[in-house]
């Protein structure tokens, strides 16, 4: 299974420039409100998606619950006429992906320029890219240039129905519905050319598509999952299952078997209502509870002990504040659960504790010190820009090139606690 193993924002929300963090198995992302971890998430997840080129649309990918992030004018960087990102990757077809978005008409993120870095496994190394040429000044139609290794060739976009060259990609190259049916003769006598040197460029062009390694396949897939930190509803009754339709037995003992080690129940049952409806019932303390009469932490983490339970082992799983409603003693038991299921994780946390217990999990053994990374979101220039630092840890889970105003505040209130006992 494909993996990221960086990420880069340019003049994203407030990541001006250029931001570069590598991306070991398990990252924590740390850093005040509003310092652009929900907004690193969802890039993670967008591209993760268009890295795979299958089953995409036309709609703005920035937009999916619960990376909500809005038009172009609400993810650009103030001033900023274009916004990137961009992911390298393992196992995958592509070594990196690089997109650049624009305003479309509707004020939607549009993709001015798609780059895809062909691997090795390929059998073809090189790297081939969509572009938006600026449109002719008579207002001719617009056009689609597509370069690769050795060729370079230009259609209209009319000619493919979309408006998004991933998408174009994963439902028309993918099937093998290319310009002119990819009939050389077909497209001279549909565009009047007869040069050689446009001939030999169309021709390669079309044979460069038509190879069936080019595209990824199911071997390359990411899967990323996202919990939602406002979780489900709370409520007595549901309409549908909230673990959703393909919940199964071997999936609900897992979830169980998880909520166990964390000593938040021994038992958990989806029940059906007589109206149809769903009721999760939970044993805590040793008496069975409908799911609303105990603690709101119990209700809360469900969602999450659901992706842990039904994701694949390598599948990456993006986690926002997962301590959230937690005593700190179940957030430790959390940090230790996750770190031993083998996921990919970033997890966004607003406690100064959990990378901590990340790296007792390093000291323990649980997980390897070149799996572990932390980000530090610093915010600078008054809060309107944050730039990236990337901490690792040794084998004892020392903190590596630690900036310098990472912990200043827990250091400054311990400093006063201390002076107050004095």
């Amino acid at each position: 299974m494909s993996r990221i193993t960086s990420l880069a924002l340019t003049d994203v929300r407030c990541f001006a420039q250029t931001q570069r963090t590598e991306l070991p198995r398990i990252t924590v992302l740390v850093g005040e409100n509003s310092s652009g971890k929900s907004t690193f998430l969802g890039c993670a997840r967008t591209i993760a998606r268009l890295s795979d080129l299958v089953d995409l649309s036309d709609k703005n990918p920035f937009d999916d619950p619960p990376f909500s992030m809005g038009s172009f004018k609400a993810i650009a960087h103030s001033g900023a006429s274009k916004f990137a990102i961009e992911a390298t990757f393992e196992s995958h077809r592509y070594d990196r992906v690089r997109v650049v978005y624009d305003r479309g008409p509707g004020g939607e993120p549009r993709e001015r320029e798609l780059e895809l870095s062909l691997s090795a496994k390929s059998g073809q190394r090189g790297t081939f890219r969509v572009t938006r040429p600026d449109a002719p000044r008579s207002g001719g139609p617009e056009m689609w240039r597509v370069t690769g290794p050795e060729f370079e060739f230009e259609f209209p976009q009319s000619m493919v129905s979309f408006r998004q060259f991933s998408t174009w990609l994963s439902s028309s190259v993918r099937r093998g519905n290319l310009p002119h049916e990819g009939d050389t003769t077909l497209w001279r006598k549909r565009t009047g050319e007869a040069s050689a040197e446009a001939v030999r460029m169309f021709a390669r062009f079309t044979n460069f598509f038509r190879r069936s390694d080019l595209l990824p396949g199911p071997e390359h897939r990411l899967s990323v999952s996202a919990d939602d930190p406002n979780g489900w509803p709370r409520e007595r009754e549901y309409a549908s299952n909230p673990f959703g339709k393909r919940l199964d037995e071997a999936t609900l003992e897992r979830i169980v078997a998880l909520g166990r080690r964390l000593n938040l129940f021994g038992s958990l049952d989806v029940r059906r209502g007589p109206g149809g409806t769903y009721e999760i019932w939970v044993n805590a303390s040793g008496e069975e509870y409908n799911v609303v009469d105990v603690g709101f932490g119990i209700h809360s983490v469900l969602p999450l002990l659901h992706a842990v339970a039904s994701a694949p082992k390598e599948a990456t799983l993006l986690l926002q504040q997962p301590e959230t409603h937690l005593h700190p003693q179940a957030q430790a038991a959390l940090v230790r659960l996750v770190a031993q299921q083998g996921h990919r994780l970033l997890v966004e946390t607003h406690s100064d504790h959990f990378p901590d217990w990340f790296r007792i999990a390093v000291m323990s053994g649980d997980i390897d010190a070149n799996d572990l990374g932390i980000v530090y979101f610093d915010r600078i220039d008054d809060g309107a820009s944050t730039i990236l630092h990337n901490i690792r840890v040794d084998d004892q889970a020392n903190l590596i090139d630690t900036p310098p105003r990472f912990r200043q505040f827990f250091l400054d209130e311990t400093e006063r606690l201390l002076g107050f006992r004095r």
